[in-house]
């Protein structure tokens, strides 16, 4: 699977992608058009509908994009040899680490999923979004895994994991709203904030 990041000084897809990325997170969806798009690349939007039919299968492929580098992200933590607490919070670090390198792919899936579910209207929009919505929650059951593995090991705690695993994710993923490039301050400073936004969404779950 490709990170969002890569490839984007030579690939014109994947540059589109980013520069779209890029203007949903600053404009919204509805706000942004194709010549908005093709105006940041400094291209035509001929260009543009060569490798996208429309916005909407952009927002997509961005969905998409923004996923693969989640789950890329962890999986490495997953596979370590560690008690589950340890592999969760490993996990959670990368998680945030990987928001905020890819942040406005995140942003714009963010601000774009509740108006597709609202809007998508033809039978192929629906089977895309559905297969999206369901990687999404594939991606949270790897969590819940780890978390229900934690409490059976006696270092984590849940009276309803599936419920618990929800505002752990919400708290992790709000870093997208407010992160900003001034946190990251000098050496070290961008580690602390992932480690503390970390730390602050686990800490429910730790077995006293």
């Amino acid at each position: 699977m490709t990170s969002p990041r890569a490839g984007l000084d030579t690939s014109p897809r994947d540059t589109i992608l980013d520069a779209a990325a890029r203007a949903f997170m600053e404009r919204g969806f509805k706000a942004t058009s194709i010549d908005d798009i093709a105006r940041r690349l400094g291209a035509t939007k001929g260009m543009v509908y060569h490798y996208f039919d429309s916005k909407t299968d952009l927002f997509f492929e961005i969905h998409q994009r923004g996923m693969d580098a989640l789950f890329e992200a962890i999986e490495p933590e997953l596979k370590r040899d560690l008690p589950a607490a340890q592999r969760l919070h490993a996990m959670a670090r990368r998680h945030v680490a990987t928001l905020i390198e890819t942040q406005h792919f995140q942003r714009a899936v963010a601000e774009g999923v509740q108006m597709h579910l609202r809007l998508s209207t033809t039978e192929a929009q629906r089977r895309q979004l559905t297969r999206l919505q369901n990687r999404r929650r594939r991606y949270e059951q790897v969590f819940l895994e780890v978390l229900c593995e934690g409490i059976r090991q006696g270092d984590l705690r849940a009276g309803e994991p599936r419920l618990a695993i929800k505002p752990v994710l919400g708290a992790l993923n709000s870093v997208i709203n407010w992160y900003h490039e001034r946190y990251d301050t000098g050496p070290g400073a961008l580690d602390a904030l992932i480690e503390e936004v970390t730390t602050v969404a686990l800490q429910g779950l730790v077995a006293r």
